[in-house]
């Protein structure tokens, strides 16, 4: 027999601080807009049928569709599934953020990686304008972010922060690494050596004009070390998702 294909699913906003709170059988929630025009309008849904909700912190549960208006789509929770655990070790990426559909495409990759955190960081040749790291742009990236977990059947989203310029983000960094081409850059393999076992990691993706002489300096004040993927120049999007791809792949 044919393997049933699974419950589509949908985002609900966390409801307070405990992964899985808004998630009760027998509670009824009302879908985001987005959401509720995907589930009745693109996929046609009716009430009645199954569907799956997480809300982006681990919680998921299964229910059915009890109501569906012009106004709103409502899910009656039938299920508390039990709460999936954090990909490890956890990542957090900072990255040069790349212009137009190269950047829905570094949110997307990263989501299904499940990356912890994504940080825009402003690098003194970034190109990204300040349009595109504003709240309303980045709430778009929330969107994108949304798409891709629902597809990889993550129940986890990145939390998405405020831009920041480089000393910024350096000031809070932990362990971890960044992206060069320089000649002291060690292979990225060796570098994870060290960082074996490590509960999390940085991983830094500087714009595709270079990392200035003091940013290099900088970043490794702060305890971020040079990694080298390979001989060719990436683009912003390749490296952050190569990065991230081996630090994952190092910590299975």
């Amino acid at each position: 027999m044919p393997d049933t294909a699974p419950a589509p699913r949908f985002f609900v906003p966390p409801d307070g601080a405990i992964a899985g709170a808004a998630l009760v059988a027998g509670r009824h929630l009302a879908l985001p807009p987005t959401e509720a025009h995907h589930a009745a309008h693109v996929l046609r849904l009716k009430a009645g049928d199954a569907v799956e909700v997480f809300d982006g912190r681990g919680g998921l549960a299964a229910g059915r569709l009890v109501g569906i208006t012009r106004r709103e789509v409502v899910v009656g929770i039938e299920e508390a599934l039990a709460p999936s655990a954090p990909p490890r070790p956890r990542i957090h990426l900072a990255f040069a953020v790349p212009k137009g559909r190269r950047l829905d495409w570094l949110l997307e990759k990263a989501t299904e990686l499940g990356v912890e955190s994504l940080g825009p960081v402003r690098f003194a040749r970034s190109v990204a304008g300040a349009e595109a790291l504003s709240p309303a742009k980045r709430q778009r990236w929330l969107g994108h972010c949304i798409a891709a977990a629902k597809q990889a059947r993550t129940a986890f989203l990145p939390v998405v922060e405020d831009a920041r310029p480089l000393d910024a983000f350096l000031a809070e960094v932990g362990p971890g690494l960044y992206g060069d081409l320089a000649d002291a850059a060690a292979a990225v393999r060796d570098v994870l050596d060290r960082h074996a076992g490590a509960e999390a990691l940085h991983v830094v993706v500087g714009p595709e004009g270079g990392l200035t002489e003091s940013e290099r300096l900088a970043m490794q004040a702060a305890g971020l070390e040079p990694a080298r993927l390979g001989q060719t120049t990436l683009r912003v999007e390749t490296a952050a998702i190569a990065l991230v791809a081996a630090v994952r792949a190092y910590g299975r």
